[in-house]
């Protein structure tokens, strides 16, 4: 693996983990629409990243009962990349959960994944056209969300769900996540 692609994949990674760990110091399924196209044609602008009352439509049981942090999400421009991220938390018992949409001019490749150990295939995302990044490539819906969430990369499009793995999304999957994720891309169409 080369080393541009492994700092590129730990940072992404890490950014993921920090964003749900602020989350969390800050205090079911969920089935895709069918409406959309299959594939992104090219990037979508800043201004075309929808705020996080749309996100959280999409994302629907995984985030009821849990409260927005920031109704207009934060939004982050670079000059590879832009994205947002939306948190959401239970003022209860401390659950956070977080999606995380990326943007970018130079996106990943299947290749660049399969080099890096980082490669799982979906059949949910693959009907987009897209696959999975996760650590080691083992995914394993079963397993709980934590704050390293599974990457859906379609085209130059990446939905990331991190969680705290407390309270209100303590049993929140990884195949949750990735409806999760599916569904969240096809609001982007």
């Amino acid at each position: 693996m080369s080393s541009e692609l492994r700092l590129v994949s730990a940072a992404r990674l890490t950014g993921l983990a920090c964003a749900v760990l602020l989350l969390a110091a800050c205090g079911s399924d969920t089935p895709a629409p069918a409406a959309g196209p299959q594939r992104v044609a090219a990037p979508l602008p800043p201004d075309a990243l929808p705020e996080c009352a749309a996100i959280g439509e999409a994302l629907g049981s995984l985030v009821a009962g849990l409260e927005v942090v920031d109704p207009a999400g934060t939004r982050q421009t670079a000059p590879e990349s832009h994205g947002m991220s939306c948190a959401w938390r239970s003022t209860d018992d401390g659950g956070a959960l977080g999606a995380i949409i990326i943007v970018d001019t130079q996106p990943l490749t299947e290749d660049d994944m399969r080099r890096a150990g980082l490669y799982a295939t979906d059949p949910r995302v693959a009907a987009l056209g897209g696959f999975i990044a996760i650590p080691d490539g083992q995914f394993d819906g079963a397993s709980i969300l934590g704050p390293v969430g599974p990457q859906v990369i379609v085209g130059p499009v990446t939905v990331t769900l991190a969680g705290n793995a407390r309270g209100a999304v303590a049993d929140v999957t990884l195949d949750q996540a990735i409806d999760g994720a599916v569904a969240v891309h096809r609001r982007l169409r």
